[in-house]
């Protein structure tokens, strides 16, 4: 059959209008959107280790047409806990406890979590660091530009939450620890990135993958640091604060004060650094009893400056072996109260 020019040209014209429907919708097609929430009931940190243990349900929803995205059911659970301690791939789904249908949702799952996360605490405000806790989740087959992991919003507004409390249930925000304090969380989408293809030429060198983040904050209660750390550190620096009120000529009992006193200071300082993991860095509390050893070397360079000046028995030096001591009862507490502050800033 011979075919004309006018049929020739309608059939180009058929392959291509063909060509570039195909083409658009391959570039208008949307990724898909995962919607997921979460309701966190315990957690425990464990500040010396580094890691917290969480309890908390999950659900999640999104529409999938198959035909469309090329991706099954099964492949979009496929997520994980990136900082998750000991997680094993693929037994996020072991933790299904319900799934149905909505109309506007046609996958829709829920279960529940326990584990422990790896955090990274930072301690040079101790003790009045605050710390943050973060539970990071992400499909790890589907790439960021056909997979996007959103917070399911719509589900905390109905429950009238505090919007800096999202996920947190009321046992956690009024934890009664007096170790740590719930301060707020912070739910924010985000991306990891990973410059590597594994070994596999196939797979492309730099690839992004969406992720949702659940920042947790907390900090100290303020009661624990005064009872364990200020009250124990101002009793020692108390007995140093006597040697002021010793005659100069007791040097003896100046010299065993502030000895004592340096010792015992000392051996506090590695008692309360046992319940910190070995950190290269000074934190706020070694300011603190390095201010303290300060006072009592001063308190030792005192007693001898004034036990030199009374054994001279010179009328003038005597006169300002006592000024020195007066000056010295002003200064000392006002030393370690400025240092307190200064150094928490």
């Amino acid at each position: 059959m011979i075919i004309s020019t006018y049929q020739r040209l309608k059939l180009v014209l058929f392959l291509v209008f063909v060509a570039f429907a195909i083409n658009g919708n391959a570039q208008n097609k949307q990724p898909i959107v995962l919607k997921y929430g979460l309701f966190i009931k315990k957690i425990v940190p464990n500040f010396k280790e580094g890691t917290f243990h969480a309890e908390f349900y999950w659900w999640l929803k999104f529409r999938n047409d198959t035909s469309v995205s090329d991706w099954t059911n099964h492949e979009i659970l496929e997520l994980e806990y990136t900082n998750a301690c000991q997680f094993v791939s693929g037994s996020f789904k072991d933790e299904i406890q319900e799934s149905k249908n909505f109309k506007d949702y046609n996958v829709y799952y829920s279960g529940y979590h326990q584990g422990d996360f790896y955090f990274n605490p930072d301690f040079t405000n101790y003790p009045f660091d605050e710390q943050v806790l973060n539970i990071t989740i992400e499909n790890i087959i589907i790439p960021m530009d056909q997979l996007v992991i959103q917070l399911d919003t719509a589900s905390y507004v109905k429950s009238h939450r505090n919007a800096k409390q999202y996920g947190l249930s009321s046992d956690v925000v009024n934890n009664k620890s007096i170790n740590f304090r719930i301060n707020n969380s912070n739910i924010t989408s985000s991306q990891g990135e990973y410059d590597t293809d594994f070994g596999d030429p196939e797979f492309p060198a730099h690839s992004k993958y969406s992720r949702l983040n659940v920042a947790i904050t907390i900090d100290r209660s303020f009661v624990p640091f005064i009872t364990k750390l200020i009250i124990p550190l101002a009793i020692i620096l108390f007995l140093v604060y006597f040697v002021f009120y010793i005659p100069a000529e007791k040097i003896d009992i100046a010299a065993g004060l502030t000895v004592t006193s340096l010792l015992s200071a000392i051996a506090f300082q590695l008692s309360i650094n046992s319940d910190i993991p070995e950190i290269g860095y000074i934190i706020y509390i070694d300011k603190v009893f390095y201010a303290c050893y300060f006072l009592i070397a001063m308190a030792m360079a005192e007693s001898l400056w004034t036990y030199y000046l009374d054994k001279t028995h010179e009328p003038k030096k005597v006169l300002l072996a006592a000024r020195v001591d007066i000056i010295a009862r002003i200064l000392f507490p006002i030393i370690f109260l400025a240092s307190l502050y200064i150094f928490a800033r």
